[in-house]
């Protein structure tokens, strides 16, 4: 009797401990691909920061996921997503994109601005084609936020390699308007002290909405969770906690 019950005890004892030899698997991890432009991604004492890293990892909490953030130059984390190199992505919608992605949530809208000096204002449209007004407009090189600027054969434009020479060049009066977004060019003109130096929130042009997007469905390795991310995306977005985001990287004061 009594060695029954040691046999009965031994395989309770065992079975208590079986779990602890159970290989662990660990969830599916996500590939998600950002920008790597300041203040939308960048490295900061070894960890990724940012409007897009930190929005993608609230949406990741809340839908209960795991993701893996790639840092890329804007035009190959677009071909990331449009290859399906990556499980999902935040950026502007782009019609040319249409037939490779996939649009899920809309997270915020930016402002496609004309920016200009302190003291002269652009108050209307018609104000880009006044000479004593606009001379030379300056745009960053590899960018189109407004082809009907660029494009303009009765406008006089000048490539600019980054932020800091535009705001400058702006600043110095060596271009006479910044072709801009306008959230960017407010926290690079912070950062540069040149704030107050420039007519914000400048002259609007158009808007560009930015959506969490994903390849088109099966084209990735993954079974993305599309309508949990949905959900979290949307949630995030009525309480508030996007604008919180964007607020905590491009506050004005």
């Amino acid at each position: 009797m009594r060695s029954l019950r040691t046999r009965h005890l031994t395989l309770l004892f065992l079975l208590l401990l079986l779990p602890l030899f159970i290989p662990y698997t660990q969830a599916d991890e996500y590939r998600f691909a950002s920008i790597e432009f300041e203040p939308f991604g960048y490295v900061e004492d070894g960890s990724i920061k940012g409007i897009i890293p930190d929005i993608a990892k609230a949406i990741a909490d809340e839908a209960d996921i795991q993701i893996n953030i790639t840092l890329l130059p804007y035009s190959r984390m677009v071909n990331y997503i449009k290859n399906g190199n990556a499980d999902f992505a935040i950026f502007s919608r782009n019609s040319d994109n249409d037939d490779e992605v996939d649009y899920i949530s809309l997270l915020f809208v930016q402002n496609v601005i004309l920016l200009t000096k302190k003291g002269s204002p652009l108050l209307s449209h018609k104000d880009i084609y006044e000479p004593s007004k606009i001379q030379t407009i300056g745009y960053l090189r590899g960018t189109n936020f407004c082809p009907e600027i660029l494009l303009d054969d009765k406008l006089s434009t000048y490539e600019l390699k980054d932020f800091t020479q535009g705001l400058k060049m702006l600043n110095s009066n060596r271009i006479s308007a910044f072709l801009t977004i306008d959230n960017t060019a407010l926290y690079e003109s912070k950062k540069l002290g040149l704030q107050s130096s420039f007519e914000f929130p400048g002259l609007s042009l158009k808007t560009i909405e930015a959506w969490l997007q994903v390849p088109k469905q099966g084209s990735t390795e993954n079974s993305l969770p599309i309508e949990k991310i949905r959900s979290a995306a949307e949630k995030l977005k009525t309480e508030g906690k996007i604008d919180e985001i964007l607020q905590k990287y491009l506050k004005t004061n």
